[in-house]
């Protein structure tokens, strides 16, 4: 046995060593060595427990998908392009969630409802029915936001490299590459479809009707008519970047309006009666004991 050990302690070195010559190489260890399994990345799903609701729902999408009308699928596609196709959502994945919802908060409903929560049994229906079209407005709305935001920035330095002397669409491209976000996301959208065959108006007007953002259909208004009509395109950039951040001014005076009403509302509602209520309690207990301010 002392020789056992011994010779498996000196096997122990030359295979550090070997090891160790591996590492530092960078050659590849041998087919036979066992390695550790890879991780698969998980994808990600859409809504608030879609890796739980998803799976439930999926069963019954084809089935969903089938009733709605042609119409109405298409009206859904486009709710789910606004939105930015979040977590790669489809018309089929939108299904999926909507029937899970239903089954899953129905289920939590129905064993709330047993317990004798009444109340809370049809609040919990409610979201199920109701969560799946909350989220998707909710996403669309941030990336109209988004883009509301981003474009003035971005037609300033479309206007300043178009300026340079570069095409539109090479301006456009390389803006959109320097400039991340929903806006450069959308923009590329449009150029691959150029790219593939399609006219500039035809990919121009899509992304009009893809997303509801006044600022934007004015800016496709603009690059169709400059178009069009061989105006300076510099000088239509400058001059819709110009009025959108008026625009972006006014709204946001709007919205400075809107919060005075709020702010006295919550003042007026909340705090007052706070501040009465320990002013009166104070009186109360001081004059029960006696002691007079």
């Amino acid at each position: 046995m002392p020789v056992l050990l011994a010779l498996a302690a000196g096997l122990m070195v030359p295979l550090f060593v070997y090891g160790y010559h591996l590492r530092v190489a960078g050659r590849p260890a041998p087919a036979d060595l066992d390695v550790l399994p890879v991780k698969k990345i998980k994808t990600k799903e859409f809504g608030p427990l879609g890796s739980i609701i998803n799976p439930l729902g999926r069963p019954f999408a084809g089935l969903i998908v089938n009733a709605m009308s042609g119409a109405g699928r298409t009206r859904l596609r486009r709710r789910i392009d606004r939105a930015g196709r979040p977590a790669g959502l489809t018309v089929e994945g939108y299904a999926a969630n909507k029937v899970g919802c239903v089954l899953f908060y129905g289920g939590a409903s129905l064993v709330v409802m047993l317990a004798g929560q009444a109340l809370i049994g049809v609040i919990l229906l409610l979201i199920g029915l109701l969560q799946t079209d909350i989220v998707l407005w909710n996403l669309s709305r941030e990336r109209q936001e988004e883009i509301q935001r981003s474009l003035p920035d971005f037609l300033d330095v479309l206007t300043v490299t178009v300026s340079a002397g570069l095409g539109f669409r090479h301006a456009l491209a390389r803006v959109a590459e320097s400039m991340p976000g929903a806006l450069a996301d959308e923009l590329n959208n449009a150029l691959r479809q150029m790219e593939l065959g399609t006219p500039l108006r035809d990919a121009f007007e899509q992304l009009r009707q893809r997303n509801d953002n006044a600022a934007l259909a004015s800016f496709v208004t603009a690059i169709l008519q400059a178009e069009e009509l061989g105006a300076p395109l510099a000088r239509a950039l400058t001059e819709i970047s110009t009025d959108m951040r008026r625009d972006a001014f006014q709204q946001a005076r709007r919205r400075a309006q809107r919060a005075d009403p709020q702010i006295t509302l919550i003042v007026t509602f909340l705090m007052v009666p706070a501040m009465l209520l320990l002013i009166l309690g104070g009186l109360y207990f001081s004059m029960s004991e006696g002691i007079l301010f």
